[in-house]
């Protein structure tokens, strides 16, 4: 692999990785909505659509199929967020759930081609 290659990658990743944090939080934005029109609702839809623009740039830079695992970790941060921000509960099972996301978003989207 080229050293742009490398460093495509390694901004896909990162790309997207941000777009994963920004749609997690824009989903927490629409919960703390109460499903309301009010500016945490609009704030949501700002910073999910602000994710779609990252994911998009993203995908200039790397295969989809290394990419796109790596948006699973929103489900992690949501739980993160969930945990510290409205006091939900993470019980064992979440913690293997989460355990096997991140594992398997090393194993599929860390791959080195």
């Amino acid at each position: 692999m080229t050293k742009e290659q490398q460093y495509n990658k390694k901004l896909g990743i990162s790309l997207i990785v941000i777009a994963s944090v920004f749609t997690a939080v824009g989903q927490l934005f629409w919960k703390l909505s109460d499903a309301s029109f009010n500016l945490q609702l609009i704030v949501g839809f700002l910073l999910y659509g602000l994710g779609a623009v990252f994911m998009i740039a993203a995908f200039k830079f790397e295969r989809v199929s290394l990419l796109h695992p790596f948006l699973s970790l929103g489900y992690v941060i949501s739980i993160v967020v969930g945990f510290f921000l409205l006091d939900e509960s993470i019980d064992t099972m979440k913690l293997i759930g989460t355990f096997i996301i991140i594992v398997g978003v090393l194993l599929v989207g860390g791959q080195d081609d």
